[in-house]
């Protein structure tokens, strides 16, 4: 071989050899990038730390990023990617339900309480109860979580800068849990604006001034009474709209002047209620569905739409058309569920019902 031709081959092998190199060195940084979201990787070159680079991102980008996935997506991906790991530990929003926790549905009855328990468990263990802005917890009907533990998740929960909060629990908690209104005091309720309860005893003391940006409340199937409710409005002053039903214990409900926001209220099935009484400036829409109460709006009522049902056993048609209109003269619209009654447009009533524009009349 001549010194020519050796040269020539020596190129191509140290050539061959350095692409090789470059190849290896890309498919190292290739590796590099797609680990780095499971761990960060720490080399000793001169004292410097290196690491992917989407983990010098601000936390607060992070944070968000994880806040639009949904609950097990988030924590899904907490427990690959240190950065959301962190971002976790603050999740705006913790929303616990059989859909979220992927419960299945054809397992046994104790499965779904055990699985349930466990995952809600985990979940808030690793969550540091900063920066969350809505608590969403619907415990299965077969789940039987003793009141310490419950009110323990609330705590975790329910803290300063929260803003929506819905318990949902068992018909069984309805008698034995009560929503433990302490966990508002110290400034963690008056960020709440949206607030919904279920079969549990909601109970706010005399004073009570923990509730101040509240402006939706909404009470299913909770025990509770008009004084206590008077409570939670003497300084709800934010309040929009209200939703009472099946409230078992209510007798006398009470809507005092000083809720100049509220403009809607709904009253279903309190069937101990006996007065409706309302000084609200803004209240516009009514609905109510029940038993006859003493419905009192006063001189100022501005309520415009109200939609009427009696229970079964009543006259609703001749009860609305005779009664509400004095009741309330500033009424436009009437909503009319009648389950027995025959009616028609010459059926006596008529139309003579101090400037009554729209009649509607609904049968089932």
């Amino acid at each position: 071989m001549g010194f020519l031709a050796l040269n020539r081959l020596m190129f191509k092998q140290k050539e061959q050899r350095r692409r090789r190199r470059i190849h290896n060195q890309k498919s190292t940084k290739v590796l590099k990038k797609k680990d780095s979201l499971c761990q960060e990787d720490d080399h000793s070159e001169g004292g410097k730390r290196s690491r992917y680079p989407g983990s010098n991102l601000p936390e607060d980008i992070w944070c968000h990023i994880h806040s639009l996935m949904p609950l097990r997506d988030a924590a899904h991906s907490a427990c690959l990617s240190h950065a959301f790991l962190r971002s976790w530990r603050c999740h705006p929003n913790l929303k616990f339900t059989e859909e979220t926790l992927c419960l299945k549905r054809n397992a046994c009855v104790g499965g779904v309480a055990r699985c349930f328990t466990m995952r809600v468990d985990q979940i808030l263990k690793n969550h540091s109860g900063i920066g969350v802005k809505a608590l969403h917890l619907k415990v299965p009907d077969s789940c039987k979580v003793d009141t310490c533990r419950l009110n323990r998740w609330l705590q975790i929960g329910i803290t300063p800068g929260i803003e929506e909060v819905t318990v949902f629990l068992p018909i069984n908690y309805r008698t034995k849990y009560s929503f433990p209104c302490s966990l508002l005091f110290g400034g963690c309720g008056n960020s709440i604006r949206h607030l919904r309860l279920s079969n549990c005893a909601f109970r706010p003391p005399v004073g009570f001034d923990c509730l101040r940006s509240l402006t939706k409340l909404q009470l299913y199937k909770v025990c509770t009474t008009g004084d206590e409710l008077g409570s939670l409005f003497s300084n709800s002053f934010a309040l929009e709209h209200l939703e009472l039903m099946y409230c078992g214990e209510l007798i006398s409900l009470k809507i005092p002047f000083w809720l100049e926001r509220l403009s809607f209220l709904r009253v279903s099935e309190c069937n101990m209620l006996q007065v409706i009484e309302s000084k609200a400036p803004s209240l516009h829409t009514l609905e109510f569905f029940g038993d006859p109460v003493h419905l009192n709006l006063g001189e100022s009522s501005q309520v415009k739409t109200l939609d009427f049902m009696l229970s079964y056993n009543c006259s609703s048609v001749s009860y609305a058309i005779t009664k509400l209109p004095s009741t309330v003269p500033t009424l436009e619209t009437l909503t009319v569920t009648s389950f027995s009654e025959v009616f028609s447009e010459t059926s006596g009533y008529g139309y003579q019902c101090y400037g009554l524009m729209v009649i509607t009349v609904m049968q089932i």
